[in-house]
């Protein structure tokens, strides 16, 4: 199982998308959707190889779009991600990150 951890604007990401999703498409929905996410988190971070690029942005910086989502994260080391946001796809990332 991969490992990853998150930082605090990440974990107030995961809240927020969590509150949307109930609110807009119910509980069991938005619950499914928390769950799924978690689980490729730990894909991502057993197959770190499977995102790109985003060293523009900022050093050493990686991300993968999810669903409706982009996770942007650096690694932490050989075992780790270190998951910095995960955003939705129509936000301007360079002035969310």
């Amino acid at each position: 199982m991969g490992n990853y951890n998150l930082s605090s604007r990440a974990q107030y990401d995961l809240v927020g998308m969590y509150k949307y999703g109930i609110k807009f498409f119910g509980p069991d929905q938005a619950t499914k959707y928390l769950l799924d996410l978690e689980g490729f988190l730990e894909e991502l971070a057993e197959r770190p190889e499977l995102a790109k690029d985003a060293s523009t942005i900022a050093d050493c910086l990686k991300y993968y779009s999810y669903k409706a989502h982009v996770i942007f994260y650096q690694f932490d080391n050989a075992n780790e991600i270190f998951i910095i946001r995960i955003l939705g796809k129509r936000m301007n990332f360079i002035e969310h990150l």
